[in-house]
C-alpha cells in the first residue's frame, strides 16, 4: 500500500524526533532518518531540502502546539508577577526536559540564519504573551520600565539560562522544578519596580 505524502512526512518527522532524542541532532543524518522511517533517501528529498529543513518544519509543526499547551495551563486572572513566574517555570521545564526543547536549545545557534529566523517565528505566541505580561506589570507598577529590546532579551536569556542549568545536571527530571522555580524568582525579582 502506497503512503500518502502527509503520512510519509509524519513518518519522517517521527523518525527524526526519535533519532534526535536518542543520538542528538548533529549525530543523526538524513540517511539515518530515512532508514528509521523505512523510506528511501531520495524520498526524503521529495519532502525536505535537508536535515535542517526537516528540523525547521518539525518545529513549525510541533512548537506552536506545545506553546499553546504551556499557555493554557496558566490560570487566568493572575497578577503580572505571578503570571510571569508561571510562564518562566513552565518554559524552563520545557527547555530543560522536553526533547524538542533540548534540540532547540542546543542546535538553533548552529543553524543557518534563515532557519533560526523561521524557528524564532514559531515562538511568537510565547514571546507575545511574555511581553504582554511584562507591559501589564509595568502599567500596574509591579515591574520597572526598561527599553523593549533590553527587557525582551533579558527575559529570554534568563529563561534559556534556566533551561541550560537543567540540562547540565546529572538527573534533569529530579532537579528541574527547583531550577525552574529559582530562575523564575530571579527573573521576577529582578524586574520588580522596587527590587
Amino acid at each position: 500500500m502506497k503512503r500518502t505524502a502527509d503520512a510519509t512526512r509524519d513518518e519522517l518527522f517521527d523518525a527524526a524526533s526519535q533519532l534526535f532524542r536518542e543520538y542528538g541532532y548533529a549525530e543523526t543524518s538524513h540517511a539515518d532518518i530515512s532508514a528509521e522511517a523505512d523510506i528511501g533517501r531520495t524520498t526524503f528529498y521529495e519532502h525536505f531540502a535537508s536535515k535542517e529543513d526537516l528540523l525547521v518544519q518539525l518545529v513549525q509543526r510541533d512548537l506552536p502546539v506545545l506553546i499553546d499547551e504551556i499557555l493554557s495551563e496558566i490560570p487566568p486572572g493572575l497578577t503580572p508577577d505571578v503570571h510571569l513566574r508561571e510562564l518562566t517555570v513552565r518554559f524552563v521545564e520545557f527547555v530543560g526536559t522536553d526533547h524538542l526543547g533540548l534540540i532547540l536549545h542546543t542546535e538553533v545557534p548552529r543553524l543557518s540564519l534563515e532557519a533560526q529566523a523561521a524557528i524564532a517565528a514559531s515562538h511568537h505566541a510565547l514571546s507575545h504573551e511574555v511581553m504582554q505580561v511584562y507591559r501589564s506589570g509595568v502599567a500596574s507598577g509591579v515591574f520597572g520600565a526598561l527599553p523593549g529590546p533590553v527587557v525582551g532579551r533579558l527575559i529570554q536569556e534568563t529563561m534559556m539560562a534556566g533551561g541550560r542549568a537543567v540540562m547540565d545536571v546529572p538527573d534533569p527530571k529530579q532537579h528541574v522544578h527547583a531550577i525552574a522555580e529559582a530562575t523564575a524568582a530571579f527573573l521576577v525579582n529582578g524586574l520588580r519596580a522596587d527590587p
